[in-house]
Formats: C-alpha cells, structure tokens, sequence
C-alpha cells in the first residue's frame, strides 16, 4: 500500500510544484527568469513466474522503483544559478547505482548547486560543472538519465574567449558518480587557436586544439595488482592525459582529428593490465545539396579511465583493500572520466537494437574500426509532400592484438559487423512508408576467446503512418529478425493512434516465435516462446507530458548516444512525468 501512495504522491507533488511555480515564474522586467522542470519515471514490478523463471538470473528485485529529477534554475543579467535534486526512492531495476550502494532498495537523494557569472569575453562558475574537451576522449562531464550516468565536476571553471581567435578554459574538481561525490581529484586544461578567425577567412574553418588532464586519487597505501602477470605494485596513483585536435572546413567537407595518450601508466587498466593508452579518433564529412556523407574512425588501447576507485572508497564500500582490481572497478559504465562511446548505429527500432554492439576494448584493451553514412533525398520541386530518403549505414569492429592476465597473446578479430539501408518514402500529404534492413554480424565469445563464434541476423522492418485528418493518424509497424542461431526467429509488431497535439495510444508486441538450442533457453526439458506485450498512452499539454504503459520487458541493453547499461526482465505498470517552463 506505502508503493502505491508513493507512487501517486510523486505525481500529486509534481502538478503542484507546477501551479505554484507558475505563478512564480513571471518576475518581473528586472527580476530575472526562473525555470523548472520536474523529470519523474516510475515503475510498479509486478510477480510473473514464467518471466522469471525463464530468466533465472533476473529475479524480481523490488516491489517499486522510482527515479526524479528536479531542476530549477535562475538568471538575471550576467549572473546564473540553480540547483538539481536527484531522488531514488529506490533506483529503477537496472540502473548502476544500487550496485554502487550493494543495495537494490536503498533510498538515497542527492543535491547539487551551482553558481556562474559570465562576461562578454570570460566567465567563472562554481558548483556542479558539465563540459568536455574536445572529443570527451580525455574528459567529459555529462548527464545521461536514461543510464543514470552523471559523473558533474564538483570544483570550479574559468574560461576566456579574446575575438573568436582565442578560447581557453581551466578546471578542478572532484567528480560525481550516483549519488556520492568521488575522492579524485581532476583538474586540467584546454586550449583552441582559429586559425581563420585571426586571418579573416569566413569561408570555412582552421583550428588546432589541445587538453590536459590530471587525476589524483588519495591513496595512502601501496596498490597491488594482484591480477597483473607478474604483480605490478604503484605507490602513487596519478594520471596524466593530453590530447591535440585539428579542425579543417571548406565547401562543404569537413575533417576532424583528434589523438590523445596516457602519458603514464595507469593502475585501473582495462582488461586489469596497468598500461598507457592511446586513442585515435578521425571524422569526416561531405554534403552537396541533398547528398551527404559521414564517417568516422577510431582505434584506442587502454583508455578506460574510472573515477572511484580510491582507498577511501574500498573502506567506505567495504571492499578489500587486497580486492582484485576488478573488484574494485566494477561499480558500472556511470564510472568514467572520458567518453568513448561505441561507434555504430543506434538503432530506434526494436528489433533491430535487440543485441547491440557492447564494445570489445573493455575485456580486451583495445579496439579498431568505424562507420560510415551517406545520406540522399530526392525530391521532385514541382510536387509538394512528396519525397525520397536513402540512408546507408555500414560500421565494423575488429578487436587488437593483446595479452590476457596470465600472459597469452591473443590475436585481434572481428567482433561486430552491422551492414543497413533504409528508405522513408512521403507518397502524399496522408501516407508516408519507411523500410529497413539490417544485417549484423556479432562474436558471441564478447573476444576474450581465441577463436570466434559468430552469430548471424537478419532485421526487416516495415513503418507505415497514415494521416486520416489534420488530427488523427495511425502508425503501423511490423518487424521480422530471421536468425538460425542464438535466440532464433523474432516477429515484432506496433500499432499507434494520435490525436494531436494531446493524446497519444499503442499496443505492442515482440515474441520469439522460434524453437533453438541455445543452452539458456532449455530448462526442465521446457522451452519458452516469449511474449514481451506492451499497452500505453501519453498525455502531452502545454508543459505537461505524462506515460503509462503496462507490459512485459526482455532482458537486453538499453544504449543512449553510444552508452549502455544492462536492463534486467521485468513485467509492471510504468508511470512517466515530464514537467517544463
């Protein structure tokens, strides 16, 4: 019964944070603006046997979670301020943070504040602070709700820009991750130089750029990695990192490089295998009318850089100190202090997103490879509401050559192929078709085995929108993954009604229709053919935007810009609120 209270109070407190913040937010011609939003996702899990017992490695975990975020800011003139209040009361299944506690029911809150003044030519902030140099190949302090990442620096920025010519910034600080602020200490630079600024070219762009980052964790013993063969013993526990960038744009092409190091060896190593890393990370582009082409490419070696892993923190999480490292850095993909984000197509249909990409450098330090888009849309000028879109997307990783902890040499391989095209066709003012293929190839052994074990899918899908007045639509899609290995053949289907701008229903369903070997999916002699159901509806009004869905939700990935994080099987009622002015 307290679930259910709850579960009404956060959205009866939401509507009433918005009627009397409404009232406040018109202050006056001098008094500055203020804004809010209110961000609010929460989930009744409900018991279903047969889900869990298929999934024997998910079992229900908590009655009720609940993930919010509340959001206030406040300018005037130059000056800026506000706070952010994260409450989970307890953290949604899935989401890193109740590893980070050791704990799936553990209610925690966390608050943070900034404050920031900024001239015409620099500025100075104080408080929690979002940025990144470059890339995000050496730093990136982010927000991702969706994964529950935010790794704020607590500290302060100074930044200086002289004409466009010139743009500088400094910052120091201690990371965030969840809800706890990190014993690290980060601090470092960035520099850029407009090379056509200074000359006066407005046709296109010249640039150089570089980083530097230091990370201090606050280690008073001797660190020991024990899984490192032989042993390796560091004494201070210090990170360098820099990085240079150059910018090149003209007529329509672009080029974009960026190449960043360790300069030291790090002890949290991936694969546990203290090292310097490296990075290289090239883009490219060209657009001509209504064709367009991008690409980039990327090889890295260990450049995986946590945050959290300080003598304070194995204390304070009650870990030993004589923990593999393993141990130690397994508090999820939230504890980062760059971005290396996976480099492929982030597919929104679900079929097609059923298995994505996870990256091969986190078991085995490194890894090469890139995709490449080309865009094409034909249309006919003297036809209004008709049209062509091509898309084709082709992206490909190959892990490198390594040496495991107990010092084999493994050979590099490929490790994901996705070849895909799709072609969204506008036939009238009423009826708009999309097609989709895509075919992906993946090593099951995730590399770390010296032979690979490829798996093999193909994804057809077909979307189709039909406009009935200026009101009303319907949307039907239907998806179909034909595979013979793995989980086998899976049908999906959707169907949608709008009626806009307010109401918004679907029903769902997405089942593995096709009997396999797969070792997990035998059990007492049973197969299970899945059915993963869903039913919702939104309401979208003014600044207002409320979900409700029920249904059954498989066990996979859940990605947001290249990220990911594992989301357990579960069937419940989810309720969503979206709040902003």
């Amino acid at each position: 019964m307290k679930k259910y209270l709850l579960f009404l109070g956060v959205a009866l407190c939401a509507t009433f944070c918005v009627n009397e913040a409404s009232a406040q937010i018109k202050l006056g011609e001098n008094g500055g603006q203020l804004s809010v939003s209110l961000d609010s996702n929460n989930i009744y899990y409900q018991e279903d046997k047969k889900l869990e017992e298929f999934n024997m490695d998910n079992k229900r975990e908590k009655e009720f979670g609940s993930n919010n975020y509340l959001k206030v800011d406040y300018g005037i003139k130059r000056f800026s301020a506000g706070l952010q209040v994260d409450a989970f009361l307890p953290a949604l299944s899935g989401y890193d943070i109740s590893k980070h506690k050791f704990s799936s029911t553990y209610n925690t809150a966390f608050v943070a504040l900034y404050a920031q003044w900024e001239h015409d030519s620099w500025g100075i902030r104080l408080g929690d602070i979002y940025d990144q140099f470059g890339n995000g190949l050496i730093f990136r302090a982010y927000e991702e709700r969706a994964l529950g990442f935010n790794n704020a620096l607590e500290g302060v920025r100074f930044h200086y820009n002289y004409e466009n010519y010139l743009n500088f910034k400094v910052l120091a600080g201690m990371p965030r991750i969840y809800d706890e602020v990190s014993d690290t200490l980060v601090w470092g630079g960035d520099l850029s130089l407009s090379f056509s600024d200074m000359l006066g070219w407005t046709d296109g762009l010249v640039s150089i750029e570089g980083g530097y980052i230091r990370r201090v964790l606050n280690n008073d013993e001797t660190i020991v990695n024990k899984n490192h063969y032989p042993a390796k013993e560091f004494k201070e526990d210090v990170l360098n990192m820099i990085s240079t960038r150059a910018n090149f744009e003209y007529a329509g092409f672009s080029l974009r490089g960026e190449y960043a190091m360790k300069l030291n060896e790090d002890v949290w190593g991936a694969n546990d295998d203290p090292a310097k890393g490296n990075v290289i990370n090239i883009d490219f582009g060209y657009n001509y009318k209504r064709f367009s082409i991008s690409g980039t490419f990327r090889r890295q070696q260990n450049m995986a850089t946590p945050i959290m892993l300080t003598m304070y923190d194995r204390e304070k999480h009650h870990i030993d100190a004589g923990a593999p490292v393993s141990g130690i850095a397994d508090f999820g993909g939230g504890n980062s202090l760059n971005y290396i984000p996976l480099l492929t197509r982030q597919h929104t249909y679900s079929l097609a997103s059923l298995n994505p990409y996870l990256g091969c450098a986190t078991t085995t330090g490194g890894e090469i490879g890139g995709q490449v888009d080309i865009y094409y849309s034909w249309r006919n000028p003297k036809v209004r509401g008709k049209y062509w879109n091509f898309h084709a997307n082709f992206s490909m990783f190959n892990s490198l050559d390594y040496t495991d902890p107990f010092g084999d040499e493994i050979k590099g391989k490929n490790a994901w192929i996705d070849a895909n095209f799709d072609v969204e066709r506008q036939w009238n003012k009423t009826l708009k078709t999309t097609f989709l293929y895509s075919y992906q190839r993946w090593d099951k052994e995730k590399s770390i085995a010296p032979k690979a074990k490829y798996v093999e899918s193909h994804i057809f899908v077909g979307d189709v929108t039909y406009k009935i007045n200026k009101k009303h639509s319907l949307r039907f899609e239907a998806q179909y993954l034909c595979s013979d290995d793995y989980e086998g053949d899976w049908v999906a289907g959707t169907i949608e009604y709008n009626f806009a701008p307010m109401f918004s229903f679907y029903v769902s369903d997405m089942w593995n229709c096709e009997e396999t070997d797969y070792n997990y999916e035998q059990l007492n002699d049973k197969h299970y053919l899945m059915h993963y159901y869903q039913v919702g509806a939104t309401f979208t009004h003014s600044n207002y935007r409320a979900q409700i869905a029920y249904g059954r939700n498989r066990a996979g990935y859940v990605c947001s810009g290249g990220s990911c994080r594992y989301q357990p099987a579960y069937t419940g009622v989810n309720f969503a609120l979206t709040i902003t002015f």
